[in-house]
């Protein structure tokens, strides 16, 4: 039995997967907050960071100042181009210290794009399938590519459960992913972007056909976020319930 935490970190994200053996996070911002639930031992089997922004890697400085060990880093393939607007400098530059540091230490770093079979999946570990569903390699490397657009989406599996965790994935990135994959969802989808109009694809969350949504947001730190839109997008389109971090508070399911 696993146990899956989406954690209540504002409008950012990270989540922490549990086997009874190992640790994996997804997106790690605020993790300093609920470190109660990191294994003592300092043991992290997988770090997925799903883009290169801070609200999704900033508590690697937690774990680097703080004796963690990262079996595994897997983080969006992006390559930042001069004057790119989608993510600054200082963020580039702290997020690749970050991997250096830990790569230094050991870590395998991985910057995977969407896998090129389903066969098998992308990694099979303590009882969990990772699937790399995105992002797609052409929309990644595009002369048009934004962060965003080369966001990792992935599901993870266990023997009776399901979670697709989107990062920010842009519409873009998340329309491809719906239009070439089957059955990557119908669990748990983790929305994309703290519920901002980009990153709600219709397309996409009907083809995620949801049992649950988890959106990770905070009212109030930017406009239209969560936007009413994306909101409603949610509401009508998942099966049970819709839950909001800033409502709910950290979540726990089962998995």
């Amino acid at each position: 039995m696993a146990e899956l935490h989406c954690l209540n970190v504002g409008c950012a994200d990270a989540s922490i997967l549990k086997t009874t053996s190992e640790t994996f996070l997804i997106d790690c911002y605020g993790i300093d907050e609920h470190k109660a639930l990191l294994p003592s031992d300092k043991n992290i089997t997988g770090l997925f960071v799903t883009h290169q922004h801070s609200d999704h890697y900033g508590g690697m400085k937690f774990l680097r100042d703080n004796g963690y060990n990262i079996g595994y880093l897997i983080h969006s393939p992006y390559e930042r181009r001069y004057g790119d607007a989608s993510v600054t400098l200082d963020e580039w530059n702290e997020f690749n210290d970050h991997a250096k540091y830990f790569e230094g230490k050991g870590t395998k770093v991985y910057k995977p794009y969407r896998q090129d079979s389903f066969e098998k999946p992308w990694w099979d570990r303590s009882g969990l399938k990772f699937w790399m569903i995105g992002p797609n390699r052409s929309i990644a490397t595009s002369d048009t590519r934004e962060l965003h657009d080369a966001c990792l989406v992935l599901t993870v599996q266990s023997e009776k459960r399901k979670c697709a965790f989107t990062g920010d994935a842009s519409d873009t990135n998340l329309n491809w992913v719906a239009s070439n994959t089957k059955h990557f969802c119908g669990d748990i989808l983790h929305a994309s972007h703290h519920a901002s109009l980009n990153g709600a694809d219709l397309d996409f969350i009907k083809k995620a056909d949801p049992k649950y949504s988890v959106i990770s947001t905070k009212s109030g730190v930017y406009e239209s976020v969560p936007h009413p839109t994306a909101l409603k997008r949610y509401a009508d389109n998942t099966k049970e319930k819709v839950y909001r971090t800033d409502v709910d508070g950290t979540l726990r399911f089962n998995f």
